[in-house]
């Protein structure tokens, strides 16, 4: 038998072989059991009880469930816990808070895993809501926790992740403290007038010239959080009755208008008040509206928030 072999194939073959060999081997040695995770665990009920002492501002009852030398870090940083420390804690919530619950921030749920080596760790992702009875600020508290356990079942090491800054808002709204200048005559004032009397004219070129292309529009009729653009804002205006040849109304301003200065976000917005009037047979229509317009640094509107009574305009139709 005359059998032709092709080494070239063959190196080929042995080549893809070897690979896949390879391949395998890898996978197998990539995924090393260090454990078993569990969804219930008598180290989940620990937990769950800790957090029930700590609503019901047991103190004692919550220390009763940490080893006498835990460790507890808040953000990755050892805060030092004691004995005295902890009991401050439980009952500045007690104190400070009302109607204080915490739940499984849903749908997370703990877990406990057993390793091999570091014994047992519990990790949950909690959800902390309260109202402070002093200044009435609400909680709404994420806080992603481990626990670390020793062989008495006891917390050995607590680590807490959350953002603090509720925290600081706080002890903030305890004091009394500027965020900026109100002027009572500003460019941005004149602006806003401007823009409002090209719409008196029905001049949307105008009126268009006064805001930044990236422009948002929303108002107390639209759903809260939606925002127009500003190429749709100038579409709607175009089909409104406010753009009709036969419509004949006017805008007064009432009052006068403030332009704040906020130091906090380092920018201006002008909060304006007015009053549409429209004239028809059945006399006149008059409709009150706030007018509230954020510029950003180049002196362009890049926010505008009307505030009015749509039921005005529904029984007008």
């Amino acid at each position: 038998m005359n059998v032709n072999i092709n080494w070239r194939t063959m190196k080929k073959f042995w080549m893809i072989v070897l690979l896949c060999i390879g391949m395998i081997s890898t996978s197998l040695y990539a995924q090393k059991k260090n454990g078993v995770v569990y969804s219930e665990h008598e180290s989940i009920e620990v937990t769950r009880d800790l957090w029930e002492k700590f609503k019901a501002g047991d103190a004692e009852g919550f220390l009763s469930l940490m080893a006498d030398t835990a460790k507890v870090f808040v953000n990755g940083k050892d805060i030092k816990a004691t004995r005295e420390g902890t009991i401050n804690y439980v009952n500045f919530y007690k104190k400070n808070f009302v109607d204080l619950e915490i739940r499984d921030h849903s749908p997370a749920y703990p877990d406990a895993i057993e390793y091999k080596k570091s014994g047992t760790w519990v990790q949950d992702w909690l959800l902390v809501t309260g109202e402070h009875k002093e200044t009435g600020i609400k909680l709404s508290l994420h806080i992603h926790h481990l626990y670390q356990f020793n062989k008495d079942g006891k917390i050995a090491t607590m680590l807490y992740y959350m953002d603090t800054d509720v925290f600081d808002e706080i002890r903030n709204s305890k004091r009394t403290i500027e965020n900026g200048t109100i002027f009572i005559n500003h460019p941005y004032i004149v602006k806003v007038r401007k823009l409002v009397n090209a719409f008196e004219k029905k001049d949307l070129e105008t009126w268009k010239s006064f805001y930044d292309e990236k422009v948002k529009f929303g108002n107390s009729a639209m759903k809260w959080g939606k925002m127009r653009d500003l190429e749709t804002q100038i579409d709607i205006w175009k089909e409104s009755r406010f753009m009709k040849p036969d419509n004949k109304f006017t805008i007064e301003q009432v009052g006068y208008p403030d332009c704040m200065y906020y130091a906090k976000d380092d920018g201006y917005v002008v909060y304006s008040w007015w009053l549409y009037k429209e004239k028809s047979k059945d006399g006149i229509f008059e409709v009150p509206y706030l007018l509230s317009c954020t510029f950003n640094k180049e002196g362009k509107i890049i926010r505008e928030f009307v505030w009015y009574s749509s039921n005005h305009f529904e029984k007008k139709k």
